[in-house]
This record gives structure tokens, sequence and C-alpha cells, in this order.
């Protein structure tokens, strides 16, 4: 954890290296500073030391417990932060002490969200095909006996009633895929191959894409089927953010790094509102009218089944970049 030792005036007197890890900073830029005095570029420790100084302001010598999102050098954080006053005996002061249980508390929510996608899919998908097909059972039966603006209210009518309840039937498909994810089949795989592929299918909408693949990308361990599903609903996120936008731009490329390779795909488009970035993986937190919200919890849990990890980010000259990490296949890995 990290831990911060602040004197009875609430001013740094030592930190450890896991608090500066956490925070983003060097030792010497907070020294002797309150928390309402820390700050950084991007505001992020800025707002983090707000709040703990109104906790400690607000509970005195009592102690406290909060979480709270932060936005640190490693993307967005939950911290689970708690404040005391130094045992007697020690210098009059206070300790500071904080977790990043980001992935504990992601892990509980994956979990919960899995249960209540499978339970809706289930529940969901029985009564669709009787409504559909009763629909077009009165259309059929009814159509022949009325005629003009009678006939076409009834076939109005019962098509939105089928078009509606296709639209249902693919938001429950996509409750099941995110409840029952298929276990990934590891094997080696051409990543800039994959990629390529799936390019293919984005030509006719006439993207404007600038494809930066890496020469001599060392293979992956993964699925091709799965990771393809990965680089398609990437790609069909940052083209609907774009939204017709005169001089859209999405850049897709690929880079070698130590026992990884990295997939990045960024846009010019709006970028991701900054109340959404801690929930971005959670179902339901999307910015699309008519998302359903799943595209990139279950990209997220593709991914970790690949035992890599996903990152999301606004980018300072604006649109927003996803990178995802996958790991180098060694000879003789397996499923």
């Amino acid at each position: 954890p990290g831990v911060v030792v602040l004197d009875q005036d609430y001013r740094v007197r030592a930190m450890n290296p896991a608090a500066l890890r956490i925070l983003g900073t060097v030792s010497s830029s907070l020294e002797a500073q309150s928390p309402r005095e820390w700050a950084n570029g991007d505001g992020a420790l800025q707002s983090f030391g707000q709040h703990v100084a109104a906790r400690f302001e607000a509970q005195g010598e009592s102690l406290w417990q909060q979480q709270m999102d932060f936005s640190g050098p490693e993307g967005a954080q939950i911290l689970l932060v708690r404040g005391a006053p130094l045992p007697q005996g020690v210098a009059r002061g206070y300790t500071l002490v904080f977790d990043d249980v980001t992935k504990l508390i992601r892990a509980e929510r994956d979990a919960a969200w899995g249960e209540v996608a499978r339970r809706l899919a289930h529940e969901i998908r029985n009564p669709l095909t009787p409504i559909q097909l009763a629909a077009e059972r009165i259309a059929h039966k009814l159509g022949g006996r009325l005629a003009g603006s009678e006939k076409e209210f009834l076939l109005r009518s019962t098509q939105t009633i089928v078009n509606q309840v296709g639209a249902m039937k693919a938001m429950v498909d996509a409750f099941a895929s995110y409840a029952r994810m298929p276990r990934a089949r590891i094997a080696t795989l051409d990543l800039n191959g994959l990629i390529r592929e799936v390019l293919t299918l984005y030509d006719a909408h006439g993207l404007d894409m600038e494809v930066k693949l890496a020469e001599d990308l060392p293979p992956v361990a993964g699925d091709s089927t799965l990771l393809r599903q990965v680089i398609h609903n990437l790609l069909q996120n940052a083209q609907d953010a774009l939204g017709g936008k005169a001089d859209a731009q999405i850049i897709i490329s690929t880079q070698a790094q130590p026992e990884r390779v990295v997939l990045t795909i960024s846009d010019n488009g709006p970028g991701f509102p900054e109340h959404l970035m801690a929930r971005l993986f959670e179902p339901y937190a999307t910015t699309k009218p008519k998302g359903t919200g799943l595209g990139l919890p279950i990209v997220k849990k593709i991914v970790e089944e690949h035992q890599g990890s996903i990152r999301v980010e606004n980018q300072t000259s604006g649109g927003a970049r996803i990178s995802v990490y996958l790991p180098i296949f060694h000879q003789g890995e397996t499923a």
C-alpha cells in the first residue's frame, strides 16, 4: 500500500515508494505540502488531495476510510483510502494509507454483471419468438381483410413489433456472449495478418485509416476468433465515435515490447466523457444512444482470457486511444 505521513498541520513528512508510484509523482514535489497543495499536470492528483484534505478536516482525530476514483499513471484506478492520527507517544501527526483495489473491485463487478447477463438472456429470450410469430400471424390473417389506411396501419404496427423483437434478440445475444465467453484456444498467431484480414471488411465504409504495423512483429499467444472480435469491436467503436466527422481519422498500429505486443487504435473524435473513465468496462457504461454498453466489457474479458491487459485514455490532442497488450507466444504454449 501507499503510505504518507503528515505532520499536525497535514503537511507531508514522508512517503513510501508505493505511494509515489500510485500517485505518479516524486517525493520532492510534495515534500512539506498539505494535500490541498498537491497538483500535477492533469489535475488528478490535485482532486485526490482535495478529497483527502476534506476528509481529514471533517474527521479530526477519528479514523476514516473511503473508496476514491483516481486517474493515475496506469489509467483509471480505484483506491481504498484510510486516514488516522499517529499513535500516542509518537510526534503529533497523521497517516494516510491507500491501496489500489481496482482489479478486486472490477472482478467483483464483472462476476455480478455476468450473473445478471446470464439471467436476463435466459428470461428475455423465451417470450421473444412467440411475440414475433404472433405479430406475423396477425399481419398474415388480417392483412387480406383490410384495405387502405387500415391495412397500412396494421402492417406498419406489426412490422414495428417484429423489428423491435429483432432488436431485443440482438441485445439478448450480446448479453449471452458476455455471460458465456468461450475459453480462448491459445496458439501462435500473426497479429498483423489478423488485422489486415479484419481491415478488408472496412474497405466498403470508405474510412480514412492510417495503418502502422510493426515489421518483424513476433507472434502472439492468441485465439484468432476471439481477437478478431476484439479488433472489430474497437474499430466499430472508433467509427461510431467519429460520427461522420469531416476530418475523421483512425490510426491502428502494432508495436513489440519485451514479452508482449501492443495493439493500439486511436481516433480524433470527442474522446470518452471523464465521468465514465472509471466505468468504461462495466455493462451499460456507453456513450451511444442505442448501445448496449457491452462492447468494451466483452473486449476486456477476451483480453484478460489471453492473460493480457487493456488501457483506455483520452489523448491530449483530442480523441481516444485504446491499447491492448498481449503476451508473445512461446514454443510449447497451449490453451
